[in-house]
C-alpha cells in the first residue's frame, strides 16, 4: 500500500503530521500513522481539515495563488473558494455533485502550493463555499 503525507489540522489548532493509505470521500474516522510510527485514529468532526501535502515543512511565507480567473482556467470541475472559521481561505476544485454538508475533497489548483488535496470538515467553514 502506498502512503501519502498528511497534515491533520484540528479544530482546536493542534497540527499532527501523519501518513495515510486508503482514503476516500466519507472516510470517518481517519486511520493514519504518526511520523513517529504510532497509529492514529481521528474523527473528522475533530478536524478543521486533512491536508495531503508534498512535504511536511511547506513554506509558511508562501502566498497562495488566489487569482480566481486564472484558477478557473485550470479546473474541469466546480471552482470554489473556502472561508475557514480561523480566517484561512483556500480556492480549488470540487466534484460537481459535492454535498457541502458532509466532508468533501478540495483539489488545490495552484501548482506551487504545498497542499495537493484537502479533505474538509464543513463545520470548520465560516460560511457556505463561494462558487
Amino acid at each position: 500500500m502506498e502512503y501519502r503525507k498528511l497534515i491533520l489540522r484540528y479544530l482546536d489548532g493542534n497540527v499532527v503530521p501523519a501518513l495515510v493509505g486508503f482514503f476516500e470521500n466519507g472516510t470517518d474516522p481517519i486511520s493514519a500513522i504518526k511520523t513517529d510510527g504510532s497509529p492514529l485514529c481521528v474523527a473528522v468532526s475533530e478536524l478543521k481539515a486533512a491536508f495531503f501535502v508534498k512535504d511536511y515543512l511547506g513554506n509558511p511565507s508562501y502566498q497562495a495563488l488566489l487569482d480566481e480567473e486564472n484558477l478557473r482556467k485550470k479546473t474541469d470541475g466546480r471552482f470554489v473558494r473556502l472561508h475557514f472559521s480561523d480566517g484561512e481561505v483556500l480556492a480549488g476544485q470540487v466534484a460537481e455533485d459535492t454535498n457541502f454538508s458532509k466532508g468533501f475533497f478540495l483539489k488545490v489548483l495552484d501548482p506551487d502550493d504545498n497542499n495537493i488535496l484537502v479533505y474538509v470538515n464543513p463545520r470548520s467553514l465560516r460560511k457556505t463555499p463561494d462558487m
